[in-house]
């Protein structure tokens, strides 16, 4: 083969290899911006070489182009030594490049293992609060503007749900009261700095019936433990209020027939012959007068056996003949 061909060729190879060699150079730049500290100064060394490969690249064609012959080997052989060095410090590199990957992944399965688990932990924490809060007795969520957040069924089987889904629902709108825009709601008591609000209340339910509710109320806080709302639980009461009505009823009934009772109770003057009664003014009253104005008595006039055979022989022969 003829020596200026393969001279032109080794001058073709060495520029093309030149021009990979600058966009190696121009990429590693760019990565040693974005590798960890760890191993930015291997990666230094490495684009080092990459400039020292550059440098005698461009010597190499100098040579070639000038013609000169007498340091081609030294040259060959600096290449070749960087080659090894630049070969040796790429596998170092993997090696610390697999290591960080293996403690990453490490790192990872672990992060993995530990958000399942708080996976796992978040979701028996939400289907036990799910469990509490659906459970018999009413509760509603309210935040500081009245709005409701949530409630549970059996508040919305109380007081029934919101014309529209979609819609939000003020408290005083689902269950509307005497306490509402009053200094006794239970709301502002709780954001004013009560700890707890319990009290007795009327409210209406779905069906317009009124009833007596027991009313809890306590803060509702977001994850920086600020208060953002109310939780308000409601017992129904209406049938013990309804007991109480009729037992204060019936104290009050028993109550004023022992008041009458004890009317005529006590010391009675009363006259020897006449019969007549003296009453507190001192005044003398007929004994049937004094006890219809002292009791709930009626009289009706009769007359005894004795009296009839004493004042009324022939009527007491009528009335009573068997005793003739």
């Amino acid at each position: 083969m003829d020596h200026s061909y393969l001279h032109k060729i080794s001058i073709v190879f060495v520029l093309i290899g030149t021009c990979f060699m600058v966009i190696s150079i121009i990429t590693s730049l760019k990565i040693n911006r974005a590798v960890s500290p760890e191993t930015r100064q291997k990666w230094t060394i490495i684009t080092s070489l990459m400039v020292s490969f550059l440098l005698g690249y461009s010597v190499f064609l100098f040579l070639q182009f000038q013609d000169i012959e007498k340091f081609f080997e030294l040259i060959g052989a600096v290449v070749f030594l960087g080659g090894a060095l630049f070969v040796f410090l790429v596998l170092l590199l993997i090696q610390n490049t697999l290591t960080l990957m293996n403690k990453t992944s490490q790192a990872l399965e672990e992060k993995v293992i530990e958000h399942k688990q708080v996976s796992e932990e978040l979701r028996q924490s939400r289907a036990t609060l799910e469990s509490i809060f659906n459970n018999a007795i009413p509760l509603c969520i309210t935040d500081r503007n009245y709005e409701i957040l949530q409630a549970n069924e059996a508040y919305y089987n109380l007081f029934g749900h919101p014309a529209q889904q979609s819609t939000s629902q003020k408290c005083f709108e689902s269950r509307p009261g005497k306490s509402c825009h009053s200094e006794k709601c239970p709301l502002d008591r709780i954001m004013q700095g009560e700890k707890e609000v319990v009290c007795d209340t009327l409210k209406k339910d779905d069906s317009g019936t009124e009833k007596a509710f027991i009313v809890t109320a306590r803060p509702f806080f977001d994850a920086n433990k600020e208060i953002i709302g109310i939780v308000e639980s409601f017992q129904d009461i209406s049938k013990r209020k309804r007991a109480e009505d009729a037992k204060e009823d019936l104290i009050e009934e028993l109550q004023k027939a022992l008041e009458e009772v004890n009317l005529l109770s006590g010391f009675l003057p009363i006259c020897a012959s006449c019969k007549k009664i003296r009453d507190d003014k001192g005044y003398w009253n007929q004994i049937e007068e004094y006890i219809r104005d002292h009791s709930e008595a009626e009289f009706s006039h009769s007359i005894c056996p004795e009296c009839a055979k004493k004042l009324y022989p022939e009527l007491y022969k009528v009335m009573y003949p068997d005793k003739e």
